[in-house]
């Protein structure tokens, strides 16, 4: 469903308002004191987090940040701080930057703090985003969704609770017993809840979920408040806490493409020593070797699984392609927007409604008639179509080059691994002659369909072959990178077209068949165009993705195939997360064509399940990707892997 904005008000006394369910958005007596002596004083914070490694949050009404901001500060002044904080906020309509900036002007005590979360602050785009602070040491993690949708699709366990939408009395949906029962499920042991209201239906309701409150004097007018302990029954599920490993213990990444690189980076930024072996003589030597690849929003009526994946990598790659560039590398793309244009008068008709039906921000996606297509990308097109502002185009080899440049990344060349074990809780990768290449206690598979030889029964990848063709062609009048029936970039003074996409086809070298077919795309788009002798031929590329038979990419812990052997059918009715996985064995491939969007969300997923850390995303989309769920699949079907 599209987000709504929050509308605000600011009263006289300068408290924000919102007329859309009549009530403040905090006391008229100070937020950031509010929220230091109700939600921080009620979790006992930052005593609790002392000295841990890790400490998460959830928050049900995220509103303009306050009590984020007062929870970060206090963070950033207490020497014995938790070493990573995981911030979830739940938020159904968020502020539009204008009026987030406006409110934060009032909170000049933690203006450098307010100016750092708006300068991230994330479009009005459903579904979660999550943002890096203090060097990703503060992790805030936004869920723009209903709380009857945000909270079922969390799997993760959290210290503290701050509850604080608007009053139960405007705004029932957030005070009710599934949102406490929620509370409950999501609840580490020993974990702590405050909110500012001690209603009776709110006392009642955290009784029910096992949580023990007590009221306390509230804050500036109000009379009470309550603060909360989870104390569930010895019958009560003890809480699944997820298994981490150790910030410094190694890991060895097979595959330096995409994938294996961005998980490479986001591992070394944390503190893990990072092997990376690839059995090219080089980075990027596979379909990551291209000189240009397109990055897009996914349409779909429904805004479907691999729609809301797409747009989880897409965001999630342009937030970590920009960190890069902050750090200092330099990386050859555009990102000044991409045309997707129709390729007649039925998909220009089903993308207006499509647009029309998700009312996406204009900034992230918008339809455009045939004219103002034409004028936007300097094409004379024959319909009309999508401008998806801040897409565009990127050289994946500079950018897996930036990646595995992170210090603590060390790299091997014409390493071909023929295989890996595992012994006395250390992984070991042998050549094809037996030697020792390397160990670590956590591998990660990256390196495409390779990874089907060294798992095998796991599932069958599709190879599918691609060929690009790069040409010599004036084309001044492009503005921009072209994507739809055809596809079109302008790297100088050369025109990249294509690719082909034929599966199983197993040809490394370029066919002059397959060039004539890229080009043959390109008149279609750009009739008027002259080619001289077919184009003055730069360079063919010829490279083959992996894919799967539902176009998903096998992202995370990699299923115990053994066990599942030797245990028979019983895991069949087990939801996919709950399938036994080998420990400290992970995979990131098959991402198929869209490895420059999903490398960087393997990535994220990946460093959360080695941490033991929330994921970045919501659990049906991490069940839509883990590798087991083919076995899962064949499972049902009476099949053992």
């Amino acid at each position: 469903m599209p987000l709504h904005t929050a509308t605000l008000i600011h009263r006289e006394d300068g408290t924000p308002w919102s007329p859309d369910f009549d009530d403040v958005y905090h006391s008229a007596d100070g937020g950031l004191a509010q929220a230091r002596a109700v939600f921080l004083a009620g979790n006992r914070l930052p005593l609790r987090w002392a000295e841990r490694p890790l400490f998460s949050l959830l928050e049900t009404g995220f509103g303009i940040g306050i009590n984020f901001l007062a929870t970060w500060q206090a963070w950033r002044d207490d020497l014995a701080r938790c070493g990573r904080l995981h911030y979830f906020s739940v938020e159904k309509h968020p502020l539009s930057l204008a009026d987030l900036a406006a409110c934060h002007s009032r909170l000049a005590e933690v203006t450098p703090l307010a100016t750092e979360l708006q300068a991230q602050w994330p479009l009005a785009l459903p579904g979660w985003h999550r943002l890096y602070f203090d060097e990703g040491r503060v992790l805030l993690t936004l869920l723009f969704a209903d709380v009857a949708q945000a909270l079922p699709a969390i799997d993760a366990r959290f210290d503290a609770f701050y509850l604080d939408g608007f009053a139960p009395a405007r705004n029932p949906q957030m005070w009710n017993s599934g949102v406490f029962r929620h509370c409950a499920r999501l609840a580490a042991p020993g974990a702590t809840l405050a909110t500012y209201t001690a209603a009776r239906v709110v006392r009642d309701g955290l009784a029910a979920a096992h949580f023990s409150s007590e009221r306390l004097p509230g804050y500036g007018r109000k009379r009470h408040r309550l603060a909360a302990e989870f104390r569930p029954p010895a019958w009560h599920p003890a809480a699944d806490l997820p298994a981490s490993t150790p910030a410094d213990a190694p890991v060895m990444v097979i595959g330096a493409g995409l994938a294996g690189a961005a998980v490479a980076e986001k591992l070394a930024l944390r503190g893990h020593p990072v092997t990376v072996l690839d059995a090219a003589a080089g980075p990027a030597g596979a379909a990551s070797g291209l000189p240009a690849a397109l990055f897009h929003p996914h349409l779909s009526p429904d805004d479907a699984i691999l729609s809301r994946l797409v747009r989880k990598g897409l965001l999630t790659a342009l937030r970590s392609w920009e960190a890069l560039e902050q750090r200092g590398h330099g990386l050859t793309c555009s990102r000044e927007g991409l045309a997707w244009h129709a390729a007649d008068a039925a998909e220009e008709r089903s993308l207006r409604e499509t647009v029309e039906r998700l009312r996406f921000p204009a900034e992230y996606m918008a339809f455009l008639e045939r004219d103002a297509l034409r004028e936007r990308c300097g094409l004379p097109t024959a319909f009309g179509g999508c401008w998806f502002a801040g897409s565009g185009w990127l050289d994946p080899r500079a950018l897996v080059s930036a990646q595995l440049a992170t210090a603590g990344i060390s790299t091997g060349y014409g390493a071909r691994v023929e295989r890996l074990d595992r012994h006395d809780g250390i992984w070991r990768v042998f050549d094809a002659s037996g030697g020792l290449l390397a160990e670590a206690p956590v591998v990660v598979l990256a390196n495409s369909h390779d990874a089907e030889r060294l798992m095998p029964g796991l599932c069958r990848l599709r190879r599918i072959r691609g060929q690009l063709s790069r040409i010599a062609a004036a084309l001044p009048a492009l503005r921009c990178a072209i994507a739809g029936s055809a596809t079109l970039v302008r790297l100088g003074d050369s025109l990249v077209t294509g690719s082909t996409f034929d599966e199983d086809d197993v040809e490394t070298l370029p066919r002059a068949a397959d060039r004539a077919r890229n080009l043959a795309g390109l008149r279609r788009l750009w009739p008027e165009c002259v080619l001289p002798d077919d184009g003055d031929l730069q360079q063919d590329f010829v490279g083959f993705r992996a894919s799967t038979n539902d176009h998903l990419p096998l992202i995370g812990a990699l299923p115990d195939l053994a066990v599942l052997r030797a245990q028979g059918l019983q895991w069949r009715g087990r939801p996919v997360a709950e399938l036994p996985r080998q420990a400290g064995l992970y995979g990131a491939f098959a991402c198929g064509s869209r490895g420059l969007l999903w490398s960087g969300l393997a990535a994220e997923i990946i460093t959360c399940r080695i941490s033991g850390e929330p994921l970045p995303l919501e659990n049906d989309l991490a069940a839509a990707v883990d590798p087991a769920r083919f076995v899962l699949r064949n499972l049902r079907q009476g099949q053992l892997p």
